[in-house]
């Protein structure tokens, strides 16, 4: 992390985390309202169980791109540095829920169904989503590695969607990568002080 850039506040961050989900869950509706697109949710059990199992399999994923890519783990100490150091842990449930939902309405809801509508078909629409989503979370230039990570994850998720049709899966898969991700960062801040 740059001498620029400074953790946030608790306050600041999940403000800043409402106010985001808020917008992306606007910016959502109204796509869908003013498209007609149709986005394929429904709530059943089993997308939730492979919801669990896509969000674990990213979650081990991110952890061996952590220990094996000294770039990305930088980046993404940095980044969960600012974003997580300065939360509770009552607020973890909330770093997982807010951009577990928007996020996943926003790129692989409305986005990914307007692209896959469009010339671009699956395979176009997964690719740009997934790269739009890495853009969202690349905070400064030495951060690109996790922002690279995100686009590759974001594609990922892009492909839950493809294969299963339910954008429910992605859901419970970000927000389950999330609260992982958060939960080992603060756990080994523990451990480190004991």
């Amino acid at each position: 992390m740059s001498a620029k850039m400074q953790p946030c506040t608790r306050q600041q961050i999940l403000i800043g985390m409402g106010l985001t989900s808020l917008i992306l869950a606007l910016i959502a509706g109204l796509w869908i309202w003013l498209g007609s697109l149709r986005v394929p949710f429904c709530w059943d059990p089993l997308a939730v169980a492979w919801g669990v199992a896509l969000g674990l399999g990213v979650a081990l994923l991110s952890g061996g791109a952590y220990w094996l890519w000294p770039a990305y783990r930088r980046a993404a100490s940095a980044y969960l540095h600012l974003v997580a150091d300065p939360l509770q842990w009552g607020d973890v449930f909330w770093v997982g829920v807010l951009p577990g939902w928007s996020e996943e309405w926003l790129f692989r809801g409305v986005l990914m169904a307007a692209l896959v509508a469009s010339p671009l078909g699956w395979t176009g629409g997964i690719l740009l989503s997934g790269l739009l989503f890495g853009v969202l979370h690349w905070l400064e230039w030495q951060g690109w590695p996790y922002a690279v990570w995100a686009s590759a994850v974001g594609i990922l998720l892009g492909m839950g969607v493809w294969l299963s049709g339910n954008l429910l899966v992605t859901i419970v898969a970000h927000t389950l990568v999330n609260w992982i991700g958060v939960c080992l960062w603060k756990g080994s801040a523990l451990l480190a002080k004991s």
